[in-house]
């Protein structure tokens, strides 16, 4: 049968064509980026840790073990979010005026330390003009030589306690302390 118009037949205009798939946001995973970000949220906003959170899907009926959502985050991170990590690193070497400190963590399972050895989180914050910019920064010590490196490049001043280990940065005048 053929229309009188157009001259095609029925079955040109009922053609199914499928789109392609788009790509995993990890490769061989079912993880969706709005579920990734979800679990992101609720860990690091919300304070949600894992086993809370797999203890939550589990209440749904979707059985996610907490390995399975630390590898997402891990490998989500790597993977989407060291781009702007480093690129939020670049806008904040070229301020003028920034706040570093330092905080003692515990790791339990980190390999080749005990788990009784201290740990430290290094915090970097833009100061009050523009958007802010806050990076935080995990070292085993609390050793000059991470700010030194960290701070590569940045000339200006910098907000800190006493520590010691901010005294030798070049082209830093330190303030606050």
């Amino acid at each position: 049968m053929e229309f009188q118009s157009s001259g095609q037949t029925i079955a040109d205009w009922c053609r199914v064509v499928t789109a392609s798939m788009p790509s995993p946001v990890l490769p061989r995973s079912l993880v969706s980026p709005s579920l990734m970000a979800y679990i992101m949220t609720q860990k690091y906003c919300e304070s949600m840790p894992l086993y809370r959170q797999e203890q939550y899907w589990s209440r749904q009926g979707i059985e996610l073990s907490r390995q399975t959502l630390a590898n997402w985050m891990i490998k989500g991170a790597k993977l989407h979010l060291d781009v702007l990590y480093k690129r939020m690193h670049q806008h904040l070497l070229q301020l003028d005026v920034l706040y570093a400190d330092e905080s003692t963590l515990q790791v339990i399972n980190e390999p080749g330390r005990k788990a009784t050895s201290s740990s430290y989180m290094w915090l970097y914050r833009s100061g009050r003009e523009g958007p802010a910019i806050v990076l935080y920064e995990y070292q085993t010590t609390r050793a000059s030589k991470h700010p030194c490196r960290f701070l590569s490049g940045f000339k200006g001043y910098l907000h800190v306690d006493g520590y010691a280990g901010y005294n030798n940065l070049p082209d830093v005048t330190l303030v606050g302390y």
